[in-house]
């Protein structure tokens, strides 16, 4: 026997659910052997002895072959089934022949000369699953069901019986007359599966897609799905379009003819018009994306249905469609509006030819722009398809019908950066819009002006007409939501490129912006910078953010613009910012640009704001704090803050912390705790580090003024030293006390759970303040997180947090590590500070914790010796009279042996005198009655001896005294 092997629904659509899974079963075959059921094999040649027997019968009766061929079809399906699929049987086209013709037959019959209803009734009953009643139809259409799923050969069988068109007739009366309720035929999904996945099949074939055409009935189920819905049977619909989509897809020049011929596209175009305002939206935009379908799926080759669907005033028909939509936001989109929108951006592009425009940019532009005149991508060809677009978001208000539009424009812009240009030169779209967009929801708003960020940051365009316009929103409603987002997208895009600083103060915005902070400067002086008393809302506070933000990213890097507003008289009305939270930031940074063209003012300003503010304002000293920190990074800075008595200022915000460390602190203080003093203290220092670093003239004018004398003063009045009488506090003997290197204390001092006493602790972290300070680093610090000290060198920890950061509120200017070391020792930039630290060492003593105050004493007297081993620190430390420091602030440890500080305060003295020492601070020491060491007191003598020009010294030791 000659095996042919074929496989199911092959290379073809498949309609959900159209296996054979939960099928009915057809009559079973009679098989002898006791009724066990052979093998496939058997069974396809059991069939086909019996298909030649009934061949043999051809010539009988029309009658008895029918229902000889009823009687194979059991067999058929039964061997089918057991062989999964595979059909092995040389006569399958002769089967298919003789099945799906007395299929043919059968339907025409029960349709024949019967009304409409009726004919559906009948084909509904023919076609049923009976169960054990007699069910010709239902056996013919299973097994024709089988047969269209094999091969090209056997459909072409199958559509040359005239079923095709049956089918669709069938179809079409079961869609369009929907039965009573009582009706089971909706019951049999199976049933219907079949019957759609044949007609499915048959689309696949050329050959079967030509008899479909071979009547009206292609023509009468399409216009009925545009014309009949409210009258159509649900259960079909869903299987009606799923037909009606696979032809369409075939892409077949005979259907475009066919539906052209017919006035299809016109017909439907006609019917959906009239109820596209009395049908549920989803239900129009389902037949219109059908419609529409037919005319993008035959586009490829032929335009002949898309000119039908222009002229048949389609667009006003689609634009009455999308507007259907604009009522109350659902939680979910549609998805047949979705599709539909998909739909129309697709026509956008359908034309006979390109679309030609004159070039109009306006410069200037970014660098990178070029405009680009040949098409690089898909370009907009069809401009009425996208006043469509256009014209919904003008009408409509539902937000998600608004940014869907807007989606479909930037979806235009991402096939052809050259269709933005090709659509604002033609239609202006988004000109327009920036006029409408108040009125829109805020999403809207913000995706609106998204779409303009992306016209600067994507195509690299500056659209001078739009922004001109975004410019008069912002001016004619200041107050609204609107305009806030605006501005937020206006100061995205000012911080693009240094190109806007001049576009928008030619323009005028900067103008308009200071005039509205001067307003809003105003209303705040007179509410005395009580906004919420005043009930202003968080979108006005916010507001007036931007604004300032605005202002300030278009004054970096613009001197003009800086004068620009130091010309409207501003700076008085920045000055009242300064007070509120909320505007502080903007505000500082607005007076730091400032600073480039009058740094004196700057300085004055702040300065006077820091001596100004009262004891509970610590979040504006510190705010203030950092924002000098930024402009003591240059020397124009530094000479600035040294004209506007900007040290005095900031010793006098020390002294004002007079008692608010002692234990308990005074009642002024109670409400600030020592972490938060300590942070100011921090900051402060940090202020005199950097105006002092690297600045001769700053350093002599804080040395002779006597300023390191008054901060020692300030200090030691915080309330955590003690008092300068502990010095006479009984002083044993030091044998036993073996101190903890100075850095090992300062990292304990900086921990969250410090065992050290608050007073105590306090002491530390000040005393790492000023160890920073001394070596020019304390200005690189910003916290009081850990020490300095703690695991590195501090400009190392300093460095590492400082990379990377931008020109703004950075230490850039610094110098590296390396210049602050000398061949491995740490230099003593500010020996100044070193002296007080000195000056604090007999004030660490605390009586109610003696040995913790002697180990501290000792680690610090140890570290500063540490400090003057090299030569160079040891002559700017003299010159700085730390002798002299000692002399006076440690006099009693260094005349008691017994002291635990005796020996250390001894090596430092005798370090540094060996450098240089003056003749009455030698006779001071002297005069102390103090034995030193033998070394010691040569090298004191011989130093003593240089400083008076004794001939005793050599020409050589001279001159090397003379150099150090």
């Amino acid at each position: 026997m000659e095996a042919e092997e074929v496989s199911r629904a092959e290379d073809g659509a498949e309609y959900p659910g159209s296996k054979n899974e939960g099928q009915p079963d057809v009559a079973q075959p009679d098989f002898p052997h006791g009724g066990q059921s052979p093998g496939p094999t058997a069974l396809w040649e059991m069939l086909e002895r019996k298909f030649l027997e009934y061949q043999k019968l051809a010539h009988g009766s029309s009658v008895e072959h029918q229902q000889s061929l009823l009687d194979l079809l059991p067999l058929f399906l039964k061997a089918w089934e057991n062989s999964v699929g595979i059909i092995c049987f040389p006569s399958l086209q002769r089967l298919a022949e003789d099945t799906s013709n007395q299929l043919a037959q059968e339907i025409q019959k029960a349709l024949g000369g019967k009304p409409a209803e009726q004919a559906r009734e009948a084909a509904g009953q023919l076609l049923r699953w009976k169960g054990d009643v007699h069910q010709d139809g239902y056996l013919l259409l299973k097994s024709v069901f089988v047969l269209t799923g094999t091969n090209s050969e056997t459909l072409g069988r199958v559509a040359e019986s005239g079923l095709p068109a049956l089918l669709l007739q069938c179809l079409y009366l079961f869609f369009v007359f929907p039965l009573e309720k009582d009706e089971l035929l909706e019951s049999d999904v199976q049933v219907q599966r079949m019957f759609v996945q044949m007609l499915l099949n048959i689309c696949c074939e050329s050959q079967g897609l030509e008899k479909l055409l071979s009547g009206n009935e292609l023509q009468s189920l399409v216009i009925a799905t545009t014309c009949l819905r409210e009258h159509s049977c649900c259960f079909w619909k869903e299987p009606t379009f799923c037909v009606l989509r696979a032809i369409s897809k075939a892409q077949n020049l005979g259907i475009i003819q066919y539906l052209q011929a017919m006035d299809c596209i016109k017909l439907s175009l006609q019917n959906l018009s009239k109820l596209a305002d009395s049908l549920p939206a989803p239900e129009v935009s389902e037949a219109v994306n059908l419609i529409l379908g037919f005319v993008k799926d035959s586009y490829p080759v032929s335009s002949a249905l898309f000119l039908e669907f222009e002229n048949g005033e389609g667009y006003p028909l689609l634009l009455k469609v999308l507007l259907r939509y604009d009522g109350p936001t659902k939680s979910e989109v549609d998805p047949h509006l979705e599709e539909l929108l998909d739909l129309v951006v697709w026509l956008t592009t359908c034309g006979r030819s390109e679309l030609k425009v004159f070039d109009s940019v306006t410069y200037p532009q970014l660098e990178g722009f070029k405009f680009h005149h040949e098409a690089s991508g898909v370009t907009v060809k069809n401009l009425q398809a996208f006043q469509v677009l256009q014209n919904v978001f003008h009408k409509a208000s539902n937000p998600i019908l608004c940014t869907k539009v807007l989606a479909a424009i930037r979806t235009m812009w991402a096939w052809n950066a050259r269709n933005f240009f090709l659509l604002e030169w033609t239609l202006q779209p988004i000109s327009q819009f920036v006029e409408i967009v108040p009125l829109k929801a805020a999403p809207v708003q913000k995706q609106f002006f998204q779409l303009l960020e992306a016209l600067v940051f994507e195509l690299h365009y500056v659209p001078h007409e739009i922004l001109r316009k975004v410019q008069c929103l912002i001016k004619e409603s200041p107050e609204s939501p609107c305009s806030l987002v605006a501005l937020q997208s206006v100061l995205k895009i000012v911080g693009r490129d240094l190109l806007f600083t001049d576009i928008f103060r030619d323009s005028g915005l900067l103008g308009l912006l200071l005039a509205q902070l001067r307003k809003r400067a105003k209303i705040l002086r007179k509410s005395g910078n009580k906004e919420s008393m005043l009930g202003v809302q968080d979108t006005e506070r916010e507001l007036t953010c931007v604004m300032l933000r605005t202002v300030l990213t278009l004054l970096r890097g613009s001197v003009r613009n800086a004068v620009v507003l130091k010309d409207h008289g501003m700076v008085p009305f920045i000055k009242i910012f300064l007070d509120d939270d909320w505007y502080r930031g903007a505000s500082l940074s607005i007076l730091e640009q400032l600073s480039v063209i009058n740094a004196e003012e700057y300085m004055s300003i702040i300065v006077g704001a820091l001596c100004s503010s009262t004891q509970g304002e610590l979040q504006l000293k510190l705010d203030l704090l950092q924002s000098l920190l930024r402009i003591l990074e240059t020397p124009k800075g530094r000479a600035a803050f040294r004209v506007s008595s900007g040290f005095n200022g900031l010793l006098s915000l020390l002294s004002d912390l007079e008692g608010s460390l002692q234990e308990p602190p005074l009642q002024m203080w109670a409400m600030v705790s020592p972490s938060q003093t300590l942070d100011l203290v921090l900051h402060t220092l940090c202020a005199l580090s950097a105006a002092l670093y690297l600045d001769p003239v700053n350093g002599d004018f804080f040395k002779r003024n006597g300023l390191f004398e008054k901060l020692a003063e300030d200090l030691c009045l915080l309330g955590c030293f003690g008092a300068q009488e502990e010095e006479g506090a009984p002083l044993h003997s030091g044998a036993d006390t073996k101190a903890r290197p100075f850095a090992d204390l300062l990292s304990v001092a900086f921990t969250s759970m410090s065992p050290f006493p608050p007073k105590i602790q306090s002491c530390l972290q000040i005393l790492s303040f000023l160890d920073s300070m001394a070596s020019g680093t304390l200005h690189l610090r910003r916290d009081l997180k850990e020490s300095p000290r703690a695991g590195q060198d501090p400009v190392v920890n300093a460095q590492k947090e400082e990379a990377g950061r931008d020109a703004q509120g950075n230490f850039k200017q610094w110098p590296d590590l390396e210049e602050r070391v000398d061949e491995g020792d740490a230099v003593i930039m500010h020996p100044g500070v070193l002296c007080i630290m000195v000056r604090l060492l007999p004030r660490l003593y605390h009586a109610d914790h003696p040995q913790l105050s002697q180990e501290i004493q000792c680690s610090m007297a140890s570290h500063i010796q540490s400090l003057v081993k090299s030569e160079k620190n040891r002559q700017v430390m003299c010159e700085a009279g730390m002798l002299r420091t000692l002399m006076a602030s440690c006099r009693r440890a260094l005349t008691t042996s017994s002291s635990p500080l005796h020996s250390g305060l001894i090596r430092i003295f005798e370090k540094l005198a060996s450098q240089a020492i003056e003749p009455d601070v030698l006779r001071q020491f002297l005069g102390l009655g103090i034995p030193p060491p033998p070394s010691a007191a040569t090298k004191i003598l011989h130093s003593s001896c240089l400083h008076r020009g004794d001939p005793g010294g050599s020409g050589e030791d001279k001159g090397k005294n003379r150099e150090g």
